[in-house]
């Protein structure tokens, strides 16, 4: 299933609205560019506008995951729109859903690239869903640019794979240097068994011992478990001074919930992909002090930022968080490759894979080989809501 996003600019159309509602309306079929000129770059006069897609999970079990992207994608696309476009031109969006299922992703992934207009592809969400995609993109010299990838070697597949996400490799080792000096020497793993968990599992025990820690235990759950309490009884039993998760902010947030019930309190720790409002919501008392490291710091004091998160703020009706400011970024990215270079797929692939100092809206990092270098901050749960963690 596609959805088709025009959000224009204020001087040419009228059907900008709320984003909280996400404006939609149908792309013109007149004067559009050739299939080689898009390829290309070579037009000689101005397309109408330019094209890219989404594929991710707007329906199903990680929806809430694809809406957020989506309306990130729309917000970025909203503001570069309406401040002119590409030199006049709009750039537009058409929406895929996939389901958070592999082999939708892999159909979608054939509609995409069967399109000579698209430029560029946003998504997909999880990573075994990327990979799955990268052949296809590869092959049609399409840039797959997700903003959660986060499987190690994705970024290896081709040459047109982008991620949002910094490397497996490199966070494992933040997080071990993080738990290991603030939360304690011993500690437990307990992973939903998917790419994520199976990375996490391969790079962290030999981080986190490499500092002097030992690793008490190991617990991998199928996704779709509803009871953890079996696992997390065991890694009581291991007695660690900390627990390193992974998994959904709701399977997280039953993990926090059934770990308190059964009076396990030490210190839990995540990756950024659950600093979401809704973690806090289903996880309510049972996460207060939850740790988590994270390159898209809410107090971050930059008053650029906190505009645009007011903004966003009134928008959207939720705040920014790791996975939209990553969208926002690589949308952004996508604009300046077009105002460069035009619609030429490998120049502006080239633009995103290697893109050096780029200014992004929580900081400036650089990309190297489609793999982004952002620095990190902690972050703890304090009163319901997520705050700088300095130190206990």
């Amino acid at each position: 299933m596609k959805k088709r996003i025009f959000l224009g600019m204020l001087s040419l159309v009228c059907i900008i609205g709320c984003m909280a509602a996400c404006t939609s309306g149908t792309v013109p079929s007149s004067s559009t560019p050739a299939t080689s000129d898009i390829a290309s770059g070579s037009q000689q006069s101005k397309p109408e506008y330019y094209k890219c897609t989404y594929i991710g999970p707007l329906s199903g079990n990680s929806e809430q995951y694809g809406k957020k992207h989506q309306a990130a994608l729309n917000f970025a696309i909203e503001k570069i729109n309406a401040d002119g476009g590409i030199d006049g031109v709009p750039i537009v969006i058409e929406y895929y859903d996939d389901k958070a299922d592999a082999k939708e992703t892999v159909a979608m992934a054939n509609k995409v690239v069967a399109d000579p207009e698209v430029l560029v592809n946003f998504g997909p969400y999880q990573s075994a869903n990327c990979m799955a995609a990268a052949p296809i993109f590869e092959k049609a010299g399409i840039s797959e640019v997700s903003p959660t990838c986060s499987q190690s070697d994705y970024v290896t597949q081709g040459e047109y794979m982008i991620t949002g996400f910094n490397s497996m490799a490199y966070l494992q080792k933040q997080y071990a240097k993080f738990i290991y000096d603030n939360l304690g020497h011993t500690c437990a793993l307990l992973m939903i068994n998917d790419a994520g968990g199976n990375n996490t599992v391969e790079l962290f025990p030999g981080e986190f011992e490499a500092l002097g820690g030992t690793i008490t235990a190991i617990e991998m759950p199928d996704r779709g478990t509803v009871d953890f309490t079996p696992m997390i009884s065991k890694i009581k039993e291991s007695n660690p001074e900390a627990v390193h998760v992974l998994g959904t902010y709701s399977e997280i947030a039953q993990i926090m919930i059934q770990a308190r019930q059964l009076e396990f309190n030490v210190p839990f720790f995540c990756s950024d992909n659950i600093m979401l409002e809704d973690f806090i919501k289903v996880g309510g008392d049972a996460v207060e002090g939850f740790y988590m490291l994270t390159d898209t710091n809410p107090d971050l004091p930059s008053e650029s930022f906190q505009a645009l998160r007011k903004e966003y703020m009134e928008k959207v009706g939720s705040d920014i968080d790791p996975q939209t400011a990553h969208c926002i970024d690589q949308m952004n990215m996508f604009a300046e490759a077009l105002r460069l270079y035009g619609p030429d797929r490998a120049k502006i692939n080239s633009f995103l894979r290697d893109a050096k100092d780029y200014e992004g809206i929580a900081g400036t990092y650089s990309v190297v080989g489609g793999q982004p270098e952002k620095p990190m901050t902690a972050i703890v749960i304090k009163d319901g809501k997520f705050t700088n963690f300095t130190g206990k």
